[in-house]
C-alpha cells in the first residue's frame, strides 16, 4: 500500500532524514516563572532507524513524543524550536495537516493497550478507522485489510477476533491489535511509548519480535521510549539519555551502552545490572530525578552526581551547565568531566548561566 501523506510526495529512503527535532521547548505558558518541561532539546531520526529515548519517569520522554504528535496536555504548548518531519515543520502545520499525519504518518503505541482502546467498540473497527481515514476505501475493503493485518500481529482465527471488544482480549493480545492499528495506514515513523510495560516477560519478549520484524518489513522508523535498557540494546540503532527535560548524552547504542561518558547514563547502567553489594542491596541513585523547574542554574545532575567532587569540577558545574558536546566523533555528552571534541561541538546551543 501507498504511503499516506499530506502533501503527497514520496517518504525518504532509508538513511535520509526523517524527523529533525531542533530547539524544542515546552512550557506552560500562563506560568511564565515555571521553567519549561522541555528544554531546547535537538534529535533526528533517519528513515528506518530506532532511536531510542530513555531516562527516568519525569524526565520529558512522554512529553517529547507528545509534542511531536501536538497533542500536549491542556496547560502546555511548544514555545521555542522546531519539529521537521520530512522537511515540513509540525508546529506551522494547520489541523487539517495535522489530521493527515496523525495514524497516517506518524502512529503512536502506548503502553496500556487496554487503556486505549475503547471498550465500547468492536477491535475490528478500532483498526479499520486509520485505514478508512486515511486510506478512503469502502468498509468491505477495510475489514479485509483489517483480517490481514490482524494474522500479521499473530492474533490467531482473526475472523472471530475481530468482532470481540477489548475487555474479551488478554493484554497481550489487546497490545497486538495496538500495533495492528498502529501499522494500518503504513506510516513512516511509529513512535513507541513503553510499548511492553504492562506485560509479563514472556509476552513482552513476543511483542518485542513483532515489532522488530514488523519495522524491517516495512522499513519504518522508530522513536523507542523505554527505561529498560535490555530493550534498547536489542532494538536501537542509536540512544539519547534524557533527564530533566535536556539530552545528557547520545550516540550510538552499542556504543553507549559499552562506554557511556555521562555520570547519569553510567548511573542507569549500573542500575539495570541488578547487581547487590556486600550487604545485598542494590545499587540505586541518589536522590530523587529532578524535573526541570528545580535547578536555578548549573549543571541538572549535579546532586546525584558523584564525578563532579572526584574530577574537582563542583564550582564549574554548580554555576554553569554544560552544552551537549561531541566525543570520541560519533557521540556526544552534557558534562564537563567529559572531554570534548571541540571541532565536532554543539556550536549552536547556549550555555545557559
Amino acid at each position: 500500500m501507498e504511503k499516506s501523506t499530506s502533501a503527497a510526495k514520496a517518504s525518504p529512503h532509508p538513511g535520509e532524514p526523517l524527523l529533525e527535532i531542533s530547539n524544542l521547548r515546552v512550557s506552560v505558558p500562563d506560568a511564565p516563572n515555571v521553567k519549561p518541561i522541555i528544554d531546547g532539546i535537538s534529535l533526528h531520526i533517519n528513515a528506518g532507524e530506532v532511536v531510542a529515548l530513555v531516562g527516568e519517569s519525569g524526565s520529558g520522554k512522554s512529553m517529547t513524543a507528545l509534542s511531536l504528535m501536538q497533542l500536549l496536555p491542556t496547560g502546555l504548548t511548544t514555545t521555542a524550536g522546531t519539529i521537521k518531519f520530512d522537511g515540513e515543520d509540525i508546529l506551522t502545520m494547520s489541523q487539517r495537516q495535522l489530521n493527515h499525519l496523525r495514524g497516517g504518518r506518524i502512529a503512536m503505541l502506548f503502553q496500556q493497550p487496554q487503556a486505549m482502546l475503547d471498550p465500547t467498540s468492536r477491535v475490528g473497527t478500532q483498526v479499520a478507522e486509520p485505514i478508512r481515514v486515511h486510506r478512503h476505501v469502502d468498509r468491505t475493503t477495510a475489514r479485509a485489510r483489517v483480517l490481514e493485518l490482524l494474522g500479521e500481529v499473530g492474533i490467531p482465527d482473526p475472523g472471530a477476533r475481530v468482532d470481540c471488544f477489548s475487555y474479551e482480549l488478554s493484554g497481550g493480545m489487546a497490545q497486538r491489535v495496538m500495533i495492528a492499528a498502529a501499522l494500518s495506514a503504513n506510516p513512516d515513523l511509529l513512535i513507541a511509548d513503553e510499548p511492553t510495560t504492562a506485560l509479563d516477560v514472556t509476552v513482552q519478549a513476543q511483542i518485542l519480535k513483532l515489532l522488530d520484524d514488523e519495522r524491517r518489513k516495512r522499513k519504518l522508523a522508530v522513536l523507542l521510549i523505554t527505561h529498560d535498557l535490555s530493550i534498547v540494546s536489542a532494538l536501537a540503532d542509536r540512544v539519547a539519555v534524557m533527564y530533566a527535560g535536556r539530552i545528557v548524552e547520545e550516540g550510538p547504542t552499542q556504543q553507549i551502552l559499552k562506554s557511556p561518558q555521562h555520570p547519569y547514563t553510567k548511573a542507569l547502567i549500573q542500575c539495570s545490572l541488578l547487581k547487590a553489594d556486600s550487604e545485598g542491596n542494590l545499587f540505586s541513585i541518589p536522590g530523587g530525578a529532578a524535573q526541570a523547574r528545580d535547578l536555578e542554574k548549573g549543571c541538572r545532575f549535579l546532586p546525584r552526581c558523584g564525578t563532579a567532587a572526584a574530577g574537582n569540577l563542583h564550582e564549574q558545574c554548580t554555576h554553569l551547565e554544560p552544552a551537549l558536546d561531541s566525543y570520541n566523533d560519533c557521540c556526544k555528552a552534557r558534562c564537563w568531566a567529559v572531554k570534548p571534541n571541540r571541532a565536532h561541538s554543539d556550536v549552536h546551543e547556549e550555555r545557559r548561566p
